[in-house]
């Protein structure tokens, strides 16, 4: 440094007071960084699993839009290659139902969010048997059940579910449509 440099600095820190050795603390102790790290790597891993799941339970492209149906209609899909004890047990609901959801009252937007955050939910968490209650459309505007309509043309595209059929009666009828969810393979956890 130059002498010129020297007393341009000595001048600038005039009024500048040193810290003494005792008050110096480490901003961050090394169970706080660890903690940290540790959120981080699990805010990591929570939006990895998400975009796994995300890719499990995404739309399929061949899917074709179904006709509209009734209030009273029976619903009933399932894909290639699903047992028949499987779909017997779904048609009847001889099952225990792991989660369900109740889509009275939501708007066609909001329904469609939250059915597919519901299924993603719900096979993130190794769930199989699954009910979404849509009701009959009974206050719809249309002609055709709003929300039932969109149950049935969005469980179709959704690679996740496996089948899906209208509910017994003494769970809903043709209201409410239980669901059969794939299950995860040992790749995706």
């Amino acid at each position: 440094m130059t002498e010129e440099d020297k007393s341009t600095f000595l001048s600038a820190m005039t009024d500048v007071t040193p810290i003494k050795k005792g008050n110096i603390k480490a901003q961050y102790s090394q169970k706080k960084l660890k903690q940290q790290t540790k959120e981080t790597l699990y805010q990591l891993r929570k939006r990895q699993r998400a975009q796994k799941d995300h890719a499990a339970i995404e739309t399929r492209q061949t899917v074709a839009f179904s006709k509209p149906v009734s209030a009273f209609e029976t619903l009933l899909y399932h894909q290639k290659g699903i047992r028949l004890q499987e779909l017997s047990k779904l048609k009847k609901g001889d099952f225990e139902v792991s989660a369900e959801l109740d889509l009275h009252g939501l708007t066609f937007d909001d329904a469609k969010t939250v059915m597919h955050e519901f299924i993603r939910e719900a096979y993130h968490l190794k769930k199989r048997y699954i009910r979404i209650i849509h009701g009959k459309g009974y206050n719809s505007k249309d002609e055709y059940p709003v929300l039932k309509n969109l149950v049935n043309q969005e469980l179709k595209a959704l690679k996740a579910v496996l089948a899906f059929s209208s509910a017994p009666v003494r769970n809903g009828g043709t209201g409410a449509v239980n669901i059969f969810l794939k299950a995860q393979s040992l790749f995706e956890k």
